[in-house]
C-alpha cells in the first residue's frame, strides 16, 4: 500500500469516526425536544439525512461509515414513532403528524430498497434489517391511522 492511499484510509476512518460522533449527538438533541410531534418531525429528518449519508458511504466503498448510518435511520425512524406514541393523540382523530410521518416512513423504505440493490451482496443483510426496523414503524403507525375511532 503506498502512502498516498494509507493517507486517505485513515482520513476516510477519522472522518466516518467524527461523523458517527457527531450525529450521535444529534439524536440525543433531538431525544431532548420537549415537544413530541416536532421530535418526531425532527427524528425523520434526521433520518433522511442520515439515509443519504449511508447511500454516499457505500458509493464511496466505506461500508463501516454506511452501516453507522443505516443503524441511525433505523434508531430516528423508531424515536420518531415512540415520539408520535407519547403525545397521547389517536391518530385516526389527529391524523396530521402520524400521516406525514407514515407518508415518509414509506419513502424512505423505497429509498432503502433501491439502496439494497446496488450493494454489494455482502452488505445487504444490513439493509434487510434497517427495512425490518423501518416497516415496523411503518406498520405501526399505519395501523393507528386505520384503526377504528373509539
Amino acid at each position: 500500500m503506498t502512502g498516498a492511499v494509507r493517507a486517505r484510509a485513515l482520513l476516510i476512518a477519522v472522518w466516518a469516526c467524527s461523523l458517527a460522533w457527531s450525529q450521535q449527538t444529534s439524536l440525543d438533541r433531538i431525544r431532548a425536544v420537549p415537544e413530541m410531534a416536532a421530535r418526531a418531525k425532527q427524528a425523520l429528518d434526521f433520518a433522511v439525512a442520515r439515509l443519504d449519508a449511508a447511500a454516499q458511504a457505500f458509493k464511496a466503498d466505506d461500508p463501516a461509515a454506511g452501516r453507522l448510518a443505516l443503524d441511525d435511520v433505523g434508531a430516528a425512524v423508531e424515536l420518531a414513532v415512540e415520539s408520535l406514541d407519547a403525545t397521547g393523540k389517536h391518530p385516526r382523530r389527529n391524523p396530521r403528524h402520524f400521516k406525514n410521518a407514515e407518508i415518509r416512513t414509506r419513502r424512505m423504505l423505497g429509498q432503502i430498497r433501491q439502496l439494497r440493490l446496488r450493494a454489494y451482496q455482502g452488505d445487504q443483510p444490513d439493509f434487510d434489517r434497517l427495512i425490518e426496523r423501518v416497516e415496523a414503524g411503518n406498520r405501526k403507525l399505519l395501523l393507528g391511522i386505520m384503526s377504528p375511532k373509539k
